[in-house]
């Protein structure tokens, strides 16, 4: 009865995909993604390598294929190659000086504002103003805006399905006092894809069952609901939330929905194999997806699947953006985002670009003079790299994107 119960659910949008059908199949769709290329296996497109070493260790090949991928940055300043060493990686195709503007990040995709700083920063552009609450709060949706354009601007852009999503899990959040954010232990082991399969493989009974007691809301005939779905609802309901682990899948969600040519910018991106940081991270997101089962309007179910989620974290992981305060030197985290467009750039500790974020757009600017052929470096560590010594720069990146930094300044200390 499950396979019939979804297939009637994704009559009711037009935007599902095709990987939302492999929750059909018998075996572990979440082991198929793990055991191959993860954004292979759902494109055309070769997958960037999850480590990032750059500069010297990533020089291109004139064999390697230089055909534009979906969401990838096009200029006339410079192109997008794959490197024997570092995935993809920009070069510059002619000489540039320095200060010029190489690019604007204009494809925010996917973004999750913490829920501590919502009435601080809008929910739009993500102006601040130094810890004071926003003088208009949409607390229907759990956001807070700078002015009532970026208010109508922000649900334009989400949509009525959009808005209707945000909406119930706001009404669900605000009824828990209780969440876990304070459960993440930060020593715990990265889970691998064994545990990551075992996790996702565990929601699946229950899962089915929240599914089929939602058909009672399509007055589908046949549709028998017992005791047990109640008492999976009723169990995933109370299972804690971690409110900023649901915002960021609500909102890929909703992207996927509204903008599925955007979805595969995102699939096109490098993959992490293992995204979660520990293990309650991995619980908190199979969490989340049984409490949006429960909850998120009909139409988005058919793409609320544990593929969708999965894929989600994995091409995130290493290409998201921090989003912080711009008027004291980023000393505030507020969240973080994915620019597909932006995540084209490698990292080196000696960067010849620097970045800096303007509401919602990236900027890009060469920090200096650029020659022909010179690949194109932002740090990723935030201008702290200036004045820390190479083992904490890679303990570092080691750490949170996965790499060994090859680019001259490493290798010359």
């Amino acid at each position: 009865m499950a396979a019939s119960l979804t297939a009637n659910l994704q009559s009711l949008t037009m935007n599902a995909t095709d990987s939302d059908d492999m929750s059909q199949s018998t075996t572990n769709p979440i082991i198929d993604l793990l055991e191959s290329d993860t954004a292979a296996s759902l494109t055309s497109y070769p997958a960037s390598s999850a480590s990032r070493p750059s500069s010297a260790s990533s020089a291109p090949s004139d064999d390697l294929s230089k055909a534009h991928l979906p969401g990838a940055p096009i200029s006339p300043l410079f192109e997008v190659r794959d490197t024997p060493a570092a995935g993809r990686a920009v070069f510059a195709t002619q000489d540039i000086e320095a200060n010029t503007l190489l690019w604007r990040a204009e494809d925010l995709t996917v973004f999750a504002l913490l829920r501590e700083y919502k009435r601080e920063v809008c929910g739009q552009c993500f102006a601040y103003d130094y810890g004071r609450d926003l003088r208009i709060r949409d607390q229907v949706v759990g956001f807070a805006f700078c002015s009532e354009e970026c208010q109508k601007k922000w649900h334009q852009e989400t949509g009525k399905l959009g808005v209707q999503a945000w909406t119930e899990v706001e009404k669900l959040v605000k009824k828990r006092s209780k969440e876990d954010n304070d459960m993440v232990d930060i020593g715990l082991p990265r889970p691998q894809a064994n545990e990551i399969a075992e996790a996702w493989e565990e929601t699946k009974a229950q899962a089915e069952l929240v599914r089929a007691s939602r058909m009672v809301e399509l007055g589908g005939e046949g549709v028998k609901i017992t005791k047990q779905h109640r008492k999976a609802v009723q169990k995933a309901l109370q299972q804690p939330i971690q409110p900023d682990v649901m915002s960021f899948c609500v909102s890929g969600l909703v992207a996927r929905y509204n903008h599925p040519d955007k979805w595969e910018h995102v699939l096109s991106l490098a993959v992490d194999s293992t995204p979660y940081s520990n293990a309650d991270n991995l619980k908190a997101f199979t969490r989340t997806y049984l409490h949006l089962l429960a909850v998120l309007p009909l139409r988005l179910l058919p793409l609320a699947t544990p593929e969708t989620f999965h894929l989600l974290i994995s091409h995130d992981s290493h290409n998201s953006f921090g989003i912080r305060s711009l008027e004291d030197e980023g000393s505030e985290f507020f969240g973080y985002g994915c620019w597909p467009s932006a995540s084209y750039f490698n990292h080196s500790c000696g960067p010849n670009i620097v970045k800096r974020r303007e509401d919602r757009v990236w900027e890009f600017r060469a920090a200096k003079d650029i020659a022909n052929g010179e690949e194109m470096n932002i740090t990723y560590l935030g201008g702290e790299e200036k004045d820390m010594a190479r083992d904490a720069r890679m303990a570092i990146l080691r750490k949170n994107w996965g790499f060994d930094c090859g680019c001259e300044r490493c290798q010359e200390a």
